[in-house]
């Protein structure tokens, strides 16, 4: 038996279930409780978390609103300009020509290798990153986005505030129920989505002598507004 062949042997083993281990359960435990996972329990509970960790939430009923809300927004932020995810992937009718209308420019940067550093340059001032997410979860205030088109990194990590606008109905009691979820559709988003990530709250770091830094790696701003 050569080399590989024993290394193939070994990990063929490993693969294999120890004799004496208890069966899988059929169910688990969840690992945080939530003890109200109707509609507005899961947004008071994600208000409560995202609050605890420095995020704000909004609650709004319907486009109109949450048209208004975004704009007192980036009033409050006094920014002239925005980076954003695809309008269609926001969901809120009507909200491009509305920050249009306001003056605010618009920018949806799509990286290219050769034309990176101009796109950069142009985008350096923008004050607010713009975005949906793909979720949020209730039990730990917590924002789940993926890359496609039309929803790139950048509005949600280079801008030193973000705005992201979801629906009440995007809001999930825990982190695994939405991998359940996943999990049922095929796990189509991890598989079709270059970069899979979760934040919860602002950007802010510890790790220079235990003194807390906030903005370090991404926006040091994070608002919420939540669609009925």
């Amino acid at each position: 038996m050569n080399a590989r062949e024993s290394i193939l042997n070994k990990l063929r083993a490993a693969r294999q279930p120890f004799p004496d281990a208890p069966p899988r359960p059929r169910t688990y435990q969840p690992v945080t409780a939530v003890a109200d996972e109707s509609p507005d329990g899961l947004l008071a509970r994600f208000g409560e978390e995202l609050g605890r960790l420095g995020g704000e939430v909004f609650a709004v009923e319907g486009d109109e609103a949450a048209r208004e809300k975004v704009l007192e927004l980036l009033r409050g932020h006094q920014t002239a300009h925005v980076l954003a995810w695809h309008f269609t992937r926001i969901p809120v009718r009507g909200l491009r020509a509305a920050i249009e209308a306001a003056g605010i420019a618009i920018s949806q940067p799509n990286l290219r290798d050769e034309t990176r550093a101009e796109t950069l340059a142009a985008i350096r001032d923008a004050g607010v990153g713009l975005t949906g997410a793909d979720a949020a979860i209730a039990a730990t205030g917590t924002l789940v986005f993926s890359t496609a088109p039309g929803k790139g990194r950048l509005p949600t990590i280079l801008p030193p505030a973000h705005i992201a606008v979801i629906t009440l109905n995007q809001l999930v009691p825990r982190l695994e129920d939405w991998v359940a979820r996943q999990r049922a559709a095929g796990l189509e988003t991890a598989r079709g989505s270059a970069n899979l990530c979760f934040v919860s709250g602002p950007s802010k770091t510890g790790d220079i002598e235990m003194i807390l830094v906030k903005q370090v790696h991404g926006p040091g701003v994070l608002q919420i507004v939540v669609k009925r």
